[in-house]
């Protein structure tokens, strides 16, 4: 015995050729969509270790202005030197000679020659 209505609602081929058109567009948007996505954050990263590295060179720059501005105070200059057992001696300070611009010529000049 035969079923009469058995292909009565079968799917044609352009039915079938729109659903797979249709589902690799949306796979194809979708990984679109995904690989733009992996750009930016990986665009993210490469910014954020650039700041990064910013903020690092700041600190170590104020670290070296403050390094420098300890060794410029004579107290400081002069721990650091009995730090590390310089053979350098102190200056007296009863000895230094301030010159002070628009003076006249009449203090001794040290003179190499």
């Amino acid at each position: 015995m035969e079923k009469r209505n058995r292909y009565r609602h079968r799917i044609h081929w352009l039915a079938i050729s729109r659903l797979v058109l249709g589902a690799v567009l949306l796979l194809a948007i979708g990984v679109g969509f995904v690989l733009v996505r992996n750009q930016h954050v990986i665009q993210g990263d490469g910014i954020r270790g650039a700041e990064e590295a910013i903020t690092a060179l700041d600190q170590e720059i104020e670290l070296w202005e403050l390094r420098i501005a300890a060794v410029r105070d004579r107290q400081e200059l002069s721990r650091r030197l009995r730090w590390v057992q310089s053979d350098l001696k102190e200056v007296d300070t009863k000895k230094v000679i301030e010159m002070v611009p628009g003076a006249s010529g009449a203090l001794p000049v040290a003179s190499a020659y």
